[in-house]
C-alpha cells in the first residue's frame, strides 16, 4: 500500500506537469494498485543480490509474511509437497502476465499524456534488479 501512495503522488505530480486534468484521471488509481501489486519485492529480500539491492533482506527477522521453500518442504505432507512442487518457480509466468495486464490498462488509457507517465514509471519496476 505505501507503494502504491508512493506511485500515486509520483503521477499525480507528473500528471500535473504535462497539463493533464486529475478530475479526467480517476482511473489512473486502479492501474497504480494493479501496478503496486506486481511490483512486491518479497522475491528479492529473500533471494536478491545484497551488492545489487544495497540490502539484506530482513523480512524473516521483522517477521513479516515471506515463504520460504524450504520451511515449507519440511512442514508439509506429501499432498502439500505435489502442490509446492506443481507451482514453485512459476513467478516468471504470473510476472508476464501481471506486466501484461498492467500495460493492456495503461494503453486502454485514452490520453497519450497519461500513457506515457504510468510506461515511464512501469520501466522502472519491471524487471527490477533493486
Amino acid at each position: 500500500m505505501l507503494l502504491m501512495s508512493l506511485l500515486l503522488k509520483e503521477v499525480t505530480c507528473a500528471l500535473l506537469m504535462v497539463g493533464e486534468d486529475l478530475d479526467k484521471n480517476v482511473d489512473v488509481k486502479n492501474i497504480l494498485v494493479e501496478m503496486g501489486t506486481y511490483f512486491q519485492d518479497d522475491y528479492l529480500d529473500c533471494f536478491g543480490d545484497t551488492q545489487t539491492i544495497g540490502k539484506i533482506g530482513t523480512d524473516i527477522e521483522d517477521f513479516k509474511c515471506s515463504w520460504l521453500i524450504v520451511k515449507a518442504v519440511e512442514l508439509s505432507n506429501e499432498q502439500q509437497k505435489k502442490v509446492l512442487q506443481e507451482n514453485y518457480g512459476v513467478f516468471e509466468e504470473y510476472e508476464s502476465g501481471s506486466y501484461a495486464k498492467v500495460v493492456s490498462s495503461i494503453e486502454a488509457h485514452p490520453s497519450k499524456a497519461v500513457q506515457a507517465v504510468l510506461k515511464s514509471f512501469l520501466a522502472k519496476i519491471y524487471k527490477r534488479q533493486k
